[in-house]
């Protein structure tokens, strides 16, 4: 006869316990296709806010991550990054959209009175250019172009699906998904609930 729980469940982790923010609810449904069968229906992520991340940037993502769901507009697929050719023929190579997006919202930052006002977001910007000198360790630091649709769920590498997010947040968030999502093959359509 197996051990039944007695007391309720521990409401705070455990001393030393990480929180996760992503999860795959149905889980067990992957994980037993993975040796050989079909998996059937949507897979189900669910996120949590962390204490560590900046709630109102969580909350922008987890509504429009749920509201995707529920268009459909969700599956796991591999992400492909958009590379841009620099216009200045000096400078040789390319550079990720979001580096692209990150300068243009600078200059745009930059201009005339727009400095002023917006000082310490131009400065949060800045910082986020120079990771060896400003590494994103905690919320707070520094803020990153994030995908509305992420990349890992079929969305687009573009200018008009990127808004600007709390690195330590977006970073944290978009490392969880896939760490839920990464026994669920491509293709799979993804449901996003939300706890509280």
């Amino acid at each position: 006869m197996p051990n039944r729980r007695t007391s309720p469940p521990r409401q705070t982790p455990a001393k030393g316990a990480r929180l996760v923010s992503a999860y795959l609810e149905n889980a067990d449904v992957f994980r037993t296709a993975k040796g050989g069968g079909k998996p059937t229906g949507p897979a189900v992520l669910v996120l949590r806010n962390r204490p560590d991340f900046v709630k109102k940037d969580f909350d922008r993502k987890a509504a429009d991550l749920v509201r995707l769901g529920q268009e459909g507009k969700l599956v796991k697929t591999k992400p492909k990054r958009k590379q841009v050719e620099h216009k200045d023929p000096k400078k040789p190579g390319t550079r990720k959209l979001t580096t692209v997006y990150r300068d243009r919202v600078i200059r745009r930052l930059n201009k005339g009175q727009n400095y002023v006002s917006n000082k310490e977001l131009v400065k949060a910007l800045y910082r986020g250019k120079n990771p060896k000198k400003h590494p994103v360790t905690s919320p707070g630091v520094t803020l990153d172009p994030d995908h509305v649709h992420e990349l890992q769920l079929g969305g687009k590498d573009s200018y008009d699906n990127l808004r600007l997010m709390d690195a330590w947040t977006n970073r944290e968030i978009g490392r969880e998904i896939g760490q839920a999502l990464k026994d669920v093959p491509e293709g799979t359509p993804v449901i996003v609930k939300v706890i509280p």
